[in-house]
Parts: structure tokens; sequence; C-alpha cells
């Protein structure tokens, strides 16, 4: 990922880098941002301790931020304004969720396991009868 990173840049890496997994393996997306740039910690799917990975970089200018659906969702300015973009999207067709796969509701185990199993492209969905 960081050769690639860096070569698709350039060399200056990524102004914004992404993590929903953490952990242990914070060093790697470290490496890519870019001088000014933020690596944003959105998730911790890891499950492991996630040390800040500028230390062993050497500690370079690193902005890195956490962030939770609390901070919008418990703010309610910014859950009006969240709604409102959202809304707006998928109105104008800006926003257009992909869907992997579809499941009936009796199918819910089954939905449950592939949505586990990381293999999708986009959204799982679950069908309600009417």
């Amino acid at each position: 990922m960081v050769e690639r990173v860096l070569a698709t840049t350039d060399g200056r890496g990524a102004e914004y880098v992404f993590d929903a997994v953490a952990g242990p393996g914070m060093l790697e997306p470290g490496k890519v941002v870019a001088a000014d740039g933020m690596l944003l910690v959105y998730g911790a799917l890891s499950g492991r301790p996630t040390p800040y990975p500028g230390l062993e970089l050497g500690m370079p200018a690193l902005n890195m931020r956490t962030y939770t659906m609390l901070e919008t969702t418990s703010r309610p300015e910014r859950l009006r304004r969240a709604e409102a973009f959202v809304a707006s999207g998928l109105r104008t067709g800006a926003f257009r969720p992909v869907v992997d796969r579809t499941f009936e509701l009796d199918e819910i185990v089954e939905a449950r396991r592939y949505l586990e199993s990381n293999a999708q492209i986009g959204k799982i969905v679950v069908t309600v009868p009417r």
C-alpha cells in the first residue's frame, strides 16, 4: 500500500488517509500521509491497541484524529446539517448506494455470515415482507 500511494502521488503522500481498522498496523497508513495531511481513524475493527505511528516514524508533523458518529448525532445542529446533506445527495443522485447483495428476512443468518465474510463490495440489504 505504501509504495502504491507514494507512486500515485509522486512521493507526496495522501492529504487524507482514512482507517477503519486501527490497531498495530497504524504505522503503514502513517507512512503515506502528506505534509499537513491527516490520518483519520474512524473505526477499531482490529480490536487491538493502536499505537501513535508518529513516534515510530521519527516524529513527522503527523495530524492524527479519531472520529465517532456521536460527534454528529449528539449535537442537534450538526445532525440537522448532516441530514440535509445526505437528503440532498440522495435527491439529486449525487449519492448512489452500491448494493452488493439482497437477502430476504428469513435469510438473516446467511446475510450475517456474508457480512462477516467481508466479501461484499457495497451494502448488504435485508428485505422484509409487506
